[in-house]
């Protein structure tokens, strides 16, 4: 019985140690792709995310005050100069 024991006892043992192998095992994996994917995105020159937020709501205000421009700016009206009809009395 008490060979049983240990014998059960050990498995277990060499069982939470395989497990924690693996778990280690996962992590490095993990860790080794997100470098790697992370040189490619960076080998591809791609733009991030917050760079892209802050020039997206720039080019949303330049939007905005191009069609705030073109509401104020008016459109120019031919007028038509007024002739004086009057002669002007000139002075002795």
């Amino acid at each position: 019985m008490v060979n049983k024991n240990k014998i059960l006892s050990d498995l277990s043992k060499m069982a939470l140690d395989a497990m924690s192998t693996f778990s280690g095992v996962k992590k490095e994996i993990e860790t080794i792709v997100s470098l790697r994917v992370n040189k490619v995105l960076n080998k591809m020159n791609l733009v991030k995310r917050d760079e892209f937020e802050v020039l997206k709501k720039m080019v949303q205000k330049l939007i905005i005050d191009k069609e705030n421009a073109k509401k104020t700016k008016k459109s120019p009206k031919t007028r038509i100069k007024k002739t004086n009809t009057r002669k002007k009395k000139k002075k002795n």
